[in-house]
């Protein structure tokens, strides 16, 4: 596998996986309202910058998660990610029951939105992502 990291930061890492063609993020201890929405930027800058269409995007290593950034996500980062050419999120949960209550609750269902599916581990994540 062929991968380079484009973001590094104590809360996320964000690898391009030139073969696949998608970036693999990887959240990662507490979240908070400005840790999400650094993550989230840079995710919509480098999808643009590398012209690619998918994200598999790994909640696992959170330890503390900041459950109203799902609804953030849902309603002003999603849409701007679509915009800049997002057409597919493999969603890993985090451990945290509660924030995985939210996601459930604030999953997109428009057509003019990414197609996002959940799932419980990476390698399930990984498989369905490879088949968009």
């Amino acid at each position: 596998m062929t991968t380079n990291v484009l973001y590094a930061a104590s809360f996320i890492s964000i690898t391009y996986d030139a073969k696949k063609g998608w970036l693999y993020a990887q959240w990662k201890g507490e979240l908070n309202q400005e840790r999400v929405e650094t993550g989230c930027r840079q995710l919509t800058e480098i999808l643009q910058a590398e012209g690619c269409t998918k994200i598999l995007n790994d909640n696992t290593l959170i330890t503390a998660p900041w459950p109203e950034g799902l609804m953030w996500g849902r309603q002003v980062w999603l849409p701007e990610i679509a915009a800049a050419g997002l057409r597919y999120i493999a969603w890993v949960y985090s451990p945290h029951i509660y924030s995985r209550l939210i996601f459930d609750l604030v999953q997109p269902h428009e057509a003019n939105m990414p197609v996002v599916a959940a799932f419980d581990d990476v390698a399930t994540a990984y498989e369905w992502l490879t088949r968009q």
